[in-house]
Protein backbone atom coordinates (compact mmCIF):
# COMPACT_ATOMS: atom_id res chain seq x y z
CA UNK A 1 0.00 0.00 0.00
CA UNK A 2 1.50 3.46 -1.12
CA UNK A 3 0.29 6.40 0.64
CA UNK A 4 2.11 10.47 0.26
CA UNK A 5 3.67 11.86 3.20
CA UNK A 6 0.29 14.16 3.56
CA UNK A 7 -1.66 10.95 3.95
CA UNK A 8 0.95 9.34 6.44
CA UNK A 9 0.96 12.74 8.33
CA UNK A 10 -3.04 12.61 8.90
CA UNK A 11 -2.97 8.80 9.80
CA UNK A 12 -0.55 9.82 12.41
CA UNK A 13 -2.54 12.47 14.05
CA UNK A 14 -5.18 10.31 13.97
CA UNK A 15 -7.64 12.32 11.72
CA UNK A 16 -7.73 9.20 9.50
CA UNK A 17 -7.22 5.58 9.74
CA UNK A 18 -4.53 3.10 7.57
CA UNK A 19 -7.98 0.64 7.15
CA UNK A 20 -9.93 3.34 5.94
CA UNK A 21 -7.20 4.68 3.14
CA UNK A 22 -6.12 0.99 2.06
CA UNK A 23 -10.62 0.85 1.47
CA UNK A 24 -10.52 2.98 -0.55
CA UNK A 25 -7.59 2.74 -2.36
CA UNK A 26 -8.63 -0.89 -3.68
CA UNK A 27 -12.25 1.22 -4.37
CA UNK A 28 -10.32 3.20 -6.80
CA UNK A 29 -8.47 0.76 -8.35
CA UNK A 30 -12.01 -1.59 -8.67
CA UNK A 31 -13.38 1.90 -9.85
CA UNK A 32 -10.52 2.11 -12.13
CA UNK A 33 -10.36 -1.62 -13.63
CA UNK A 34 -13.97 -1.29 -14.20
CA UNK A 35 -13.57 1.50 -16.72
CA UNK A 36 -10.43 0.64 -18.42
CA UNK A 37 -12.52 -2.69 -19.18
CA UNK A 38 -15.95 -0.29 -20.50
CA UNK A 39 -16.34 1.09 -23.86
CA UNK A 40 -18.66 3.61 -25.23
CA UNK A 41 -20.08 3.58 -28.42
CA UNK A 42 -23.29 4.94 -30.34
CA UNK A 43 -24.62 6.78 -33.28
CA UNK A 44 -26.99 9.60 -34.33
CA UNK A 45 -29.10 9.42 -37.12
CA UNK A 46 -30.66 12.02 -38.90
CA UNK A 47 -33.23 11.82 -42.19
CA UNK A 48 -34.92 13.67 -44.65
CA UNK A 49 -37.61 12.06 -46.76
CA UNK A 50 -39.97 12.48 -49.72
CA UNK A 51 -43.51 10.78 -49.74
CA UNK A 52 -46.79 10.12 -51.67
CA UNK A 53 -49.88 7.98 -51.49
CA UNK A 54 -50.67 6.69 -47.70
CA UNK A 55 -47.03 7.58 -46.84
CA UNK A 56 -48.11 9.47 -44.23
CA UNK A 57 -49.50 6.70 -41.92
CA UNK A 58 -45.46 5.37 -42.07
CA UNK A 59 -43.88 2.36 -40.98
CA UNK A 60 -41.04 2.59 -38.39
CA UNK A 61 -41.04 6.41 -39.39
CA UNK A 62 -40.33 6.00 -42.72
CA UNK A 63 -43.70 7.72 -43.49
CA UNK A 64 -43.05 9.87 -40.55
CA UNK A 65 -42.01 13.82 -41.02
CA UNK A 66 -42.37 13.73 -44.99
CA UNK A 67 -41.29 16.57 -46.36
CA UNK A 68 -38.79 17.79 -43.76
CA UNK A 69 -35.77 17.00 -41.78
CA UNK A 70 -35.90 14.56 -38.53
CA UNK A 71 -33.51 13.55 -36.30
CA UNK A 72 -34.13 9.76 -35.79
CA UNK A 73 -32.46 9.14 -32.42
CA UNK A 74 -29.46 9.10 -30.17
CA UNK A 75 -28.02 5.61 -29.45
CA UNK A 76 -25.22 5.57 -26.48
CA UNK A 77 -24.11 1.87 -25.31
CA UNK A 78 -21.92 0.97 -22.47
CA UNK A 79 -20.68 -2.42 -22.44
CA UNK A 80 -17.80 -4.83 -21.15
CA UNK A 81 -17.00 -7.75 -24.02
CA UNK A 82 -16.60 -11.16 -22.67
CA UNK A 83 -13.38 -12.46 -23.33
CA UNK A 84 -12.74 -16.22 -24.30
CA UNK A 85 -12.16 -18.05 -20.93
CA UNK A 86 -14.06 -20.55 -19.35
CA UNK A 87 -16.16 -18.28 -16.64
CA UNK A 88 -15.78 -14.75 -18.37
CA UNK A 89 -18.49 -12.01 -18.13
CA UNK A 90 -19.79 -8.57 -20.04
CA UNK A 91 -22.36 -6.25 -19.55
CA UNK A 92 -24.31 -4.19 -22.45
CA UNK A 93 -26.76 -1.43 -21.24
CA UNK A 94 -27.81 0.88 -24.45
CA UNK A 95 -29.92 3.68 -24.32
CA UNK A 96 -32.20 5.63 -27.21
CA UNK A 97 -33.17 9.75 -26.98
CA UNK A 98 -34.84 11.15 -29.15
CA UNK A 99 -38.35 11.11 -30.99
CA UNK A 100 -37.84 7.66 -32.51
CA UNK A 101 -37.34 6.13 -28.67
CA UNK A 102 -41.17 6.80 -28.49
CA UNK A 103 -41.54 3.39 -30.90
CA UNK A 104 -39.67 0.62 -29.15
CA UNK A 105 -42.24 -0.14 -25.90
CA UNK A 106 -39.79 -0.83 -23.75
CA UNK A 107 -41.18 1.26 -20.85
CA UNK A 108 -43.73 0.53 -18.50
CA UNK A 109 -46.53 2.09 -20.68
CA UNK A 110 -45.81 0.80 -24.01
CA UNK A 111 -44.93 2.64 -27.11
CA UNK A 112 -45.30 6.60 -27.79
CA UNK A 113 -45.07 8.04 -23.94
CA UNK A 114 -41.39 8.60 -23.87
CA UNK A 115 -38.30 9.81 -25.64
CA UNK A 116 -35.83 8.40 -23.87
CA UNK A 117 -35.55 4.43 -23.86
CA UNK A 118 -33.96 0.96 -22.64
CA UNK A 119 -32.96 -0.24 -25.94
CA UNK A 120 -31.39 -3.20 -23.63
CA UNK A 121 -29.89 -4.54 -20.25
CA UNK A 122 -28.01 -7.87 -19.83
CA UNK A 123 -25.54 -9.67 -18.44
CA UNK A 124 -23.42 -12.04 -19.91
CA UNK A 125 -22.02 -15.14 -18.30
CA UNK A 126 -20.21 -17.94 -19.40
CA UNK A 127 -20.00 -21.70 -17.74
CA UNK A 128 -19.08 -24.85 -19.16
CA UNK A 129 -19.40 -23.28 -22.79
CA UNK A 130 -22.42 -22.04 -22.60
CA UNK A 131 -23.05 -18.45 -22.72
CA UNK A 132 -26.10 -16.93 -21.19
CA UNK A 133 -27.98 -13.38 -21.52
CA UNK A 134 -29.51 -12.58 -18.63
CA UNK A 135 -32.24 -9.75 -18.41
CA UNK A 136 -33.55 -7.35 -21.50
CA UNK A 137 -32.27 -7.96 -24.79
CA UNK A 138 -33.48 -8.09 -28.47
CA UNK A 139 -35.34 -11.10 -29.89
CA UNK A 140 -34.04 -14.12 -31.57
CA UNK A 141 -36.50 -14.00 -34.60
CA UNK A 142 -35.99 -11.46 -37.96
CA UNK A 143 -33.61 -10.32 -40.43
CA UNK A 144 -33.54 -6.35 -39.01
CA UNK A 145 -33.54 -5.25 -35.84
CA UNK A 146 -33.98 -1.87 -34.30
CA UNK A 147 -31.06 -0.12 -34.86
CA UNK A 148 -30.53 2.31 -37.81
CA UNK A 149 -26.73 1.40 -38.26
CA UNK A 150 -27.34 -2.71 -38.23
CA UNK A 151 -29.72 -2.64 -41.20
CA UNK A 152 -28.91 -2.14 -44.89
CA UNK A 153 -31.96 -0.28 -45.05
CA UNK A 154 -33.18 2.79 -43.26
CA UNK A 155 -36.84 1.83 -43.18
CA UNK A 156 -37.92 -1.49 -41.56
CA UNK A 157 -39.09 -4.57 -43.37
CA UNK A 158 -42.76 -5.67 -43.27
CA UNK A 159 -41.09 -9.06 -41.63
CA UNK A 160 -40.10 -6.53 -38.77
CA UNK A 161 -43.21 -5.48 -38.31
CA UNK A 162 -45.14 -8.93 -37.61
CA UNK A 163 -42.25 -10.21 -35.11
CA UNK A 164 -41.82 -9.33 -31.20
CA UNK A 165 -38.74 -7.38 -30.67
CA UNK A 166 -37.38 -7.60 -27.16
CA UNK A 167 -37.67 -10.10 -24.44
CA UNK A 168 -36.80 -10.02 -20.84
CA UNK A 169 -35.55 -13.42 -19.50
CA UNK A 170 -32.36 -15.57 -20.20
CA UNK A 171 -31.52 -16.81 -23.34
CA UNK A 172 -28.42 -19.93 -23.52
CA UNK A 173 -26.00 -20.37 -26.61
CA UNK A 174 -23.89 -23.27 -27.29
CA UNK A 175 -21.71 -23.92 -30.16
CA UNK A 176 -21.83 -27.31 -30.96
CA UNK A 177 -19.23 -26.62 -33.92
CA UNK A 178 -17.76 -24.55 -35.98
CA UNK A 179 -20.68 -25.16 -38.66
CA UNK A 180 -23.72 -25.33 -35.63
CA UNK A 181 -24.80 -23.13 -32.88
CA UNK A 182 -27.79 -23.54 -30.91
CA UNK A 183 -29.69 -21.57 -28.15
CA UNK A 184 -32.89 -21.68 -25.93
CA UNK A 185 -34.50 -19.40 -23.58
CA UNK A 186 -37.20 -18.72 -21.38
CA UNK A 187 -38.93 -14.89 -21.63
CA UNK A 188 -42.12 -13.06 -19.29
CA UNK A 189 -43.70 -12.50 -22.23
CA UNK A 190 -43.83 -11.69 -26.35
CA UNK A 191 -44.06 -8.50 -25.66
CA UNK A 192 -41.47 -5.54 -25.66
CA UNK A 193 -41.81 -3.61 -22.16
CA UNK A 194 -39.45 -4.80 -19.72
CA UNK A 195 -40.61 -7.22 -17.11
CA UNK A 196 -44.08 -7.37 -18.88
CA UNK A 197 -45.75 -10.39 -17.73
CA UNK A 198 -48.82 -12.16 -19.62
CA UNK A 199 -52.42 -12.42 -17.95
CA UNK A 200 -50.35 -16.01 -16.13
CA UNK A 201 -47.28 -14.82 -14.77
CA UNK A 202 -46.48 -19.05 -14.93
CA UNK A 203 -47.05 -19.36 -18.64
CA UNK A 204 -43.42 -18.44 -19.76
CA UNK A 205 -42.50 -17.71 -23.70
CA UNK A 206 -40.03 -20.23 -25.18
CA UNK A 207 -37.12 -19.07 -27.37
CA UNK A 208 -35.70 -21.13 -29.75
CA UNK A 209 -32.67 -21.21 -32.12
CA UNK A 210 -30.29 -23.41 -34.63
CA UNK A 211 -28.10 -22.25 -37.16
CA UNK A 212 -26.17 -24.21 -39.38
CA UNK A 213 -23.30 -23.55 -42.07
CA UNK A 214 -22.95 -25.84 -45.22
CA UNK A 215 -19.36 -27.53 -44.70
CA UNK A 216 -16.76 -27.54 -47.77
CA UNK A 217 -17.97 -31.18 -48.71
CA UNK A 218 -20.96 -29.52 -50.00
CA UNK A 219 -19.69 -28.09 -53.19
CA UNK A 220 -20.78 -24.56 -54.45
CA UNK A 221 -23.42 -24.49 -52.01
CA UNK A 222 -20.51 -24.46 -49.34
CA UNK A 223 -20.88 -21.30 -46.63
CA UNK A 224 -24.68 -21.13 -47.44
CA UNK A 225 -26.29 -20.36 -43.84
CA UNK A 226 -29.80 -21.64 -42.69
CA UNK A 227 -30.96 -20.20 -39.79
CA UNK A 228 -34.42 -20.86 -37.92
CA UNK A 229 -35.73 -19.15 -35.03
CA UNK A 230 -38.95 -19.85 -33.10
CA UNK A 231 -41.09 -17.55 -30.24
CA UNK A 232 -44.01 -18.83 -28.43
CA UNK A 233 -45.85 -17.15 -25.82
CA UNK A 234 -47.88 -15.11 -24.38
CA UNK A 235 -48.06 -10.87 -24.87
CA UNK A 236 -49.09 -8.41 -22.09
CA UNK A 237 -52.71 -7.22 -23.01
CA UNK A 238 -55.56 -8.46 -21.88
CA UNK A 239 -57.40 -10.16 -18.78
CA UNK A 240 -56.39 -13.73 -20.63
CA UNK A 241 -53.68 -14.95 -22.58
CA UNK A 242 -53.32 -14.16 -26.13
CA UNK A 243 -50.60 -17.14 -27.12
CA UNK A 244 -49.00 -16.07 -30.55
CA UNK A 245 -46.49 -18.58 -32.34
CA UNK A 246 -43.56 -16.71 -34.47
CA UNK A 247 -41.19 -18.80 -37.06
CA UNK A 248 -38.84 -17.29 -38.87
CA UNK A 249 -36.09 -18.84 -41.40
CA UNK A 250 -33.65 -17.75 -43.54
CA UNK A 251 -31.14 -18.86 -46.30
CA UNK A 252 -27.98 -16.84 -46.67
CA UNK A 253 -26.04 -18.09 -49.54
CA UNK A 254 -22.86 -17.99 -50.64
CA UNK A 255 -20.62 -15.49 -52.72
CA UNK A 256 -22.05 -17.22 -56.25
CA UNK A 257 -21.32 -14.05 -58.18
CA UNK A 258 -18.59 -11.58 -57.27
CA UNK A 259 -19.76 -9.14 -54.78
CA UNK A 260 -22.99 -10.57 -54.93
CA UNK A 261 -24.82 -11.41 -51.68
CA UNK A 262 -28.23 -12.72 -51.53
CA UNK A 263 -30.97 -14.16 -48.87
CA UNK A 264 -34.30 -15.38 -48.71
CA UNK A 265 -36.22 -15.08 -45.57
CA UNK A 266 -39.42 -16.01 -43.91
CA UNK A 267 -42.20 -15.24 -41.59
CA UNK A 268 -44.80 -17.49 -40.13
CA UNK A 269 -46.91 -16.01 -37.53
CA UNK A 270 -49.68 -18.05 -35.90
CA UNK A 271 -52.35 -16.64 -33.46
CA UNK A 272 -54.10 -18.40 -31.13
CA UNK A 273 -56.91 -16.96 -29.15
CA UNK A 274 -56.09 -13.45 -30.15
CA UNK A 275 -59.62 -11.63 -30.50
CA UNK A 276 -60.30 -11.29 -33.73
CA UNK A 277 -57.67 -13.49 -35.62
CA UNK A 278 -57.93 -16.64 -33.44
CA UNK A 279 -56.52 -19.68 -35.82
CA UNK A 280 -55.29 -16.67 -38.66
CA UNK A 281 -51.70 -17.00 -39.83
CA UNK A 282 -49.74 -13.97 -41.16
CA UNK A 283 -46.77 -14.51 -43.66
CA UNK A 284 -43.67 -12.21 -44.84
CA UNK A 285 -41.51 -13.51 -47.28
CA UNK A 286 -38.41 -11.28 -48.19
CA UNK A 287 -35.40 -11.73 -50.62
CA UNK A 288 -32.33 -9.53 -49.80
CA UNK A 289 -29.87 -8.72 -52.74
CA UNK A 290 -26.09 -6.71 -51.77
CA UNK A 291 -24.12 -5.58 -54.82
CA UNK A 292 -20.95 -4.51 -53.99
CA UNK A 293 -19.74 -1.57 -56.62
CA UNK A 294 -16.99 -0.80 -55.44
CA UNK A 295 -14.81 0.27 -51.78
CA UNK A 296 -17.06 2.93 -51.29
CA UNK A 297 -20.69 2.04 -52.45
CA UNK A 298 -23.20 -0.79 -52.53
CA UNK A 299 -26.64 -1.09 -54.09
CA UNK A 300 -29.41 -2.88 -51.92
CA UNK A 301 -32.63 -4.16 -53.12
CA UNK A 302 -35.07 -5.60 -51.03
CA UNK A 303 -38.39 -7.34 -52.24
CA UNK A 304 -41.31 -8.63 -49.86
CA UNK A 305 -44.70 -10.36 -50.76
CA UNK A 306 -47.70 -11.24 -48.05
CA UNK A 307 -50.48 -11.12 -46.04
CA UNK A 308 -50.96 -9.68 -42.09
CA UNK A 309 -53.83 -10.64 -40.60
CA UNK A 310 -53.19 -8.85 -37.73
CA UNK A 311 -49.95 -7.09 -35.40
CA UNK A 312 -51.20 -8.23 -31.63
CA UNK A 313 -48.14 -8.92 -30.16
CA UNK A 314 -45.92 -7.76 -32.19
CA UNK A 315 -43.81 -4.39 -32.81
CA UNK A 316 -47.53 -2.89 -34.07
CA UNK A 317 -45.83 1.06 -33.03
CA UNK A 318 -43.28 0.87 -35.35
CA UNK A 319 -45.06 -0.48 -38.26
CA UNK A 320 -48.67 0.84 -38.72
CA UNK A 321 -50.61 -0.61 -41.74
CA UNK A 322 -51.39 1.53 -44.69
CA UNK A 323 -54.91 -0.32 -44.96
CA UNK A 324 -55.90 -1.69 -42.14
CA UNK A 325 -54.86 -5.15 -39.60
CA UNK A 326 -56.23 -7.26 -42.80
CA UNK A 327 -53.62 -6.57 -45.71
CA UNK A 328 -54.09 -8.76 -48.05
CA UNK A 329 -51.78 -9.45 -51.64
CA UNK A 330 -49.09 -6.99 -50.07
CA UNK A 331 -45.66 -6.15 -52.30
CA UNK A 332 -43.12 -4.08 -51.29
CA UNK A 333 -39.83 -2.83 -52.60
CA UNK A 334 -37.11 -1.38 -51.57
CA UNK A 335 -33.83 0.47 -53.66
CA UNK A 336 -30.81 1.81 -51.76
CA UNK A 337 -27.55 3.07 -52.47
CA UNK A 338 -25.13 3.62 -49.54
CA UNK A 339 -21.98 5.41 -50.47
CA UNK A 340 -19.69 6.13 -48.12
CA UNK A 341 -18.32 10.02 -48.46
CA UNK A 342 -16.67 10.34 -44.65
CA UNK A 343 -15.05 8.40 -42.02
CA UNK A 344 -17.47 7.05 -39.21
CA UNK A 345 -20.57 8.03 -41.33
CA UNK A 346 -23.12 5.84 -43.06
CA UNK A 347 -24.48 8.08 -45.77
CA UNK A 348 -27.57 6.18 -47.81
CA UNK A 349 -30.61 7.06 -50.03
CA UNK A 350 -33.80 4.72 -50.65
CA UNK A 351 -36.62 4.36 -52.43
CA UNK A 352 -39.47 2.66 -51.44
CA UNK A 353 -42.94 1.57 -52.65
CA UNK A 354 -46.02 -0.50 -51.08
CA UNK A 355 -48.91 -2.01 -51.97
CA UNK A 356 -51.85 -3.84 -50.45
CA UNK A 357 -55.69 -5.05 -51.14
CA UNK A 358 -57.54 -4.16 -48.26
CA UNK A 359 -60.77 -4.79 -47.73
CA UNK A 360 -61.27 -4.64 -51.33
CA UNK A 361 -59.37 -1.21 -51.89
CA UNK A 362 -55.39 -1.44 -53.56
CA UNK A 363 -53.43 1.12 -51.08
CA UNK A 364 -50.52 2.48 -52.16
CA UNK A 365 -47.69 4.70 -50.60
CA UNK A 366 -44.21 5.84 -52.28
CA UNK A 367 -41.07 6.75 -50.11
CA UNK A 368 -37.77 8.48 -50.80
CA UNK A 369 -35.85 8.78 -47.40
CA UNK A 370 -32.29 10.44 -47.53
CA UNK A 371 -30.01 8.53 -44.41
CA UNK A 372 -26.69 9.89 -42.50
CA UNK A 373 -25.73 7.75 -38.92
CA UNK A 374 -22.85 9.10 -37.49
CA UNK A 375 -21.02 6.18 -35.29
CA UNK A 376 -18.53 6.54 -32.67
Amino acid sequence: MKMNKWTMGLAAAGIVSLSSVAQAQDAAAGAEALAASTTLSGYVSTGYKFGSGNASTGYFRAGEDIDAFSLDVIDLKLSSAQGDGAMDTGYTVELWMGPAATDIGTGDSGAGTSTVELMQANIDLRISGIDLKIGQFGTVVGNEVYNYNENAFYTHSWGFAIEPTHHTGILASYTVSDDLQIGVGLANSTAASINAKGANAENKTVLATVSYTLPSGTGALAGTELYYAYVAGADSSGSADTNTDYHYSSIALPELVANLTAKVVWDHVEHAGTTGYAGTNSDVVGLYLGYSLNDTTTLNVRYEAGNINTHAGASSATASTIGGDNMDNLQSLSIGVNHKIWDNVISRIEYRHDEVDTTGTDDQQEVIALNLIYTF
